[in-house]
């Protein structure tokens, strides 16, 4: 399955310069095309999601060991990432390595609309203080985006996603 000429791997993700694949990924949303189109940067995580689907011709396995190097809860974005791109969502790791999905709203691409939502991933095994919750809410807002903290747990398929907010009373 692997053809390999055309896409680099590197400490980040992947660099795709085959043109057909450029632009089967612009179709789906997938990656970030550089301003000439020469190029699209695509993160470990997305790129296992369009492995499974046969887009990008490297094994799946290999790319989420990848992303697992990097990121101990790349399992767990993994399946949210899934479970909103099978919902109809176009939903996209950051490239600047925070840790946070960027969600677009149904029905709009990368670069037709901006990220509305940025999704928190945990575990079970989360607990998180008040003064991190605060400090979550608070950069999402200076990035004028909502927070979201999805949560999986092994005996649910699907996320549950609770929306955090910042609320005064005068």
């Amino acid at each position: 399955m692997e053809k390999m000429e055309d896409i680099e791997i590197k400490k980040e993700g992947l660099i795709i310069r085959d043109q057909k694949l450029i632009l089967k990924l612009r179709s789906l949303g997938g990656g970030v095309e550089s301003e000439d189109g020469k190029e699209n940067r695509i993160t470990f995580l997305e790129a296992a999601f369009f492995s499974e689907r046969r887009v990008i011709p490297i094994e799946f396995e290999k790319l989420m060991k990848l992303a697992k190097k990097k990121n101990k809860l790349a399992e767990n974005q993994y399946r949210v990432l899934k479970y909103l791109r099978e919902e109809g969502y176009i939903a996209k790791p950051s490239l600047d390595g925070s840790p946070y999905l960027r969600l677009y709203r149904k029905g709009f691409r990368p670069g037709e609309d901006r990220t509305y939502t940025l999704i928190y991933v945990v575990d079970e095994k989360w607990k998180a203080g008040t003064k991190e919750l605060v400090n979550m809410v608070e950069f999402a807002g200076r990035l004028r985006k909502e927070i979201v903290i999805a949560e999986l747990d092994k005996n649910r398929e699907e996320p549950t996603f609770l929306k955090l907010g910042k609320i005064n009373f005068e």
